[in-house]
Formats: C-alpha cells, structure tokens, sequence
C-alpha cells in the first residue's frame, strides 16, 4: 500500500469516527499475493528500499519482489486464481493485470488452483468496508440478537456462534421448529456444536432468555446448510488442493472454507493465523469480514481498531 493510499484510509477511518460517512478513498485491491516464502525474499514499493517477507504478503500495482540465491516463493494472482514458483535470484514487478518478470525464474501459471483463490481479490476488496470504527450509540435496555443469514456446517465443521449478549441470558437455538437449550456463556461470542442433521437446508433462530423468558427472537430464520457425503466431497478435495498449495497455511484455509460459506471456521483458520503471525497487517481485514459477517460487532470493532492502530504506524 502506497503512503498516499494510507494517508487517504486513515482519513477516511478519522470521518467515520466523527460519525462522517462517505467512501473518500480509493479502492485497495490486492494483485499478488505471496506465500511459501524460503529463505531470502524481500519486497518493495519503490525498488529501493526493501523489507523481507516472513509471511504471507499481499502486493499491489507498481511494488516488486525479489529472492537471493537461497530464496524462493509462490505468488499467486490475486486477479485469476493462478500460482507461479518465484526460483533464487528473481526480480518480479507487480503490474495492474498480474505479475511480470523482470530476471530470474518464474514458473508458467498454475491453473489448478483458480476454482480455489480466484474470488481472494474480491472478497478482500469487500473485507476492507469493513475496517473502520463507528462511533458507538448508546442502547436502551432493549435486547437483539442479530445471527448469520446463511452458514455451512459440516460433521467437520459443525459449530455456529453469534455474540454473547452478556452473563445473565441463555438462549434457545431452534432448528426446523426443534428447540435446544443454550446455557449462558463467558467472552464475546457463544458456540454452540450441532449434530445429528442429515445433508440439506434447515432454518434457525436463537432466542434470547433471561430467567427463563424470552427478551428477544427474530422475526426471520436463517439457513443451516449441512453438508455431508458426496455433497462435501469438492469441499474436502478442495482442502487438500490447498493444503499441497500451501502446505500448513491458516490463511490459505481460512479463505477457502469461508467461499464455501464455512464462516465459523474460516474464523478460526483466521485467529490461529493471527495468533501465529501477530504482526500481520496486509490480511487482517478478512477476519475482521468474517466477524461482521457473524454479527461479532464487539469483536469486528476491536479488530478493526487493531487493524487501524497497525496501519498507521505500519509507515
């Protein structure tokens, strides 16, 4: 990101928290991404000054990257889905349709792994309306739940969540006029493990309870898709593809199942990749996506108030 476009977020960022809105600043898309990083492997925005890369790193227009004799990569384009093996001692530009060598090695595309990553560019680009921090309204003794409208769950993925309302409400999860009894809960969101679905589409509510009666429920269910069998079968090949991609790679996962409408444990691919990689900055507005998302507010604004804090003194 180029110190102009930062100057224009944080700006951007400042407005919404005086409770001015309006899109000031440009859109932020990605056009690489770069993982797999081994050995010696830097980045630039200017082709002078350089950083090295120890994690993933998103790239954008006009920034290069460069590996030593020992270095090497997978950059992957953010615009198409295809992957190439940046080899030792290669200068790559980053350029408005893609990626361009300059010297070195660099594979022909990769287009086995475009069905998997092709949509990273968009949804990030969706992930950034994300990022600001609203100033805060003051709410009456009033109680709402708001959940997810639509989520995938799986016999491996089998957990929903939304926000904890506070220590003193339980809920009430109903699946297809079903109900279920949730107990109160610590921290900022409540899961809960759902089991015993067959393949198809379920409507859901959670109701709101306090000492025994109901302070909230919504007035529309959403949708439970429980996937399993040959329905789940693109899902776990898919899993693998990447897991061969980028073999151990949280992000990667996390923005897999989250295009297949896992958001649950896309998030939690997400936090461990954090919880890894501390001071990543380029990814975060994809968790913070997730959480807004799932209704998390609490958790979308500290995340984002993470993410402004990190930006800023990013340059």
């Amino acid at each position: 990101m180029t110190t102009h476009r930062i100057k224009l977020f944080v700006l951007a960022v400042f407005l919404a928290t005086m409770g001015l809105t309006g899109p000031v600043w440009a859109e932020l898309n990605p056009v690489a991404m770069v993982s797999q990083a081994q050995g010696n492997v830097e980045y630039s925005k200017d082709g002078e000054k350089w950083k090295a890369v120890t994690r993933n790193k998103l790239l954008s227009e006009g920034e290069q990257l460069r590996s030593a004799a020992d270095g090497s990569a997978k950059v992957i384009n953010q615009i198409n889905g295809t992957v190439q093996d940046m080899g030792a001692n290669t200068l790559i530009k980053i350029t408005a349709n893609g990626i361009e060598k300059v010297s070195g090695t660099l594979s022909e595309p990769d287009k086995s792994a475009g069905d998997l990553l092709e949509s990273l560019d968009k949804r990030f680009a969706k992930a950034q309306r994300y990022t600001t921090v609203r100033r805060s309204v003051e709410k009456g003794k009033s109680v709402k739940l708001d959940t997810i409208k639509e989520i995938a769950l799986s016999p491996q993925f089998p957990e929903l969540a939304w926000s904890n309302m506070g220590p003193e409400y339980t809920y009430e999860l109903i699946i297809n006029e079903k109900p279920v009894a949730v107990p109160a809960a610590s921290g900022e969101m409540v899961r809960y493990k759902i089991t015993g679905l067959a393949p198809g589409k379920y409507d859901y509510l959670v109701r709101v309870l306090q000492n025994g009666q109901e302070v909230y429920a919504p007035k529309k269910p959403g949708t439970i898709v429980w996937m399993d069998g040959d329905a789940l079968k693109p899902v776990e090949k898919g899993l693998k593809d990447i897991q061969a991609l980028a073999p151990g790679d949280d992000f990667m996962i996390g923005a897999f199942l989250e295009d297949r409408g896992f958001t649950v444990a896309a998030m939690d691919r997400y936090r461990k990749y954090f919880k890894d990689n501390p001071n990543d900055v380029d990814m975060r507005p994809m968790l913070i996506k997730t959480y807004h998302d799932l209704n998390l507010k609490e958790l979308q604004k500290s995340e984002a108030s993470q993410y402004q804090k990190m930006l800023s003194e990013q340059e």
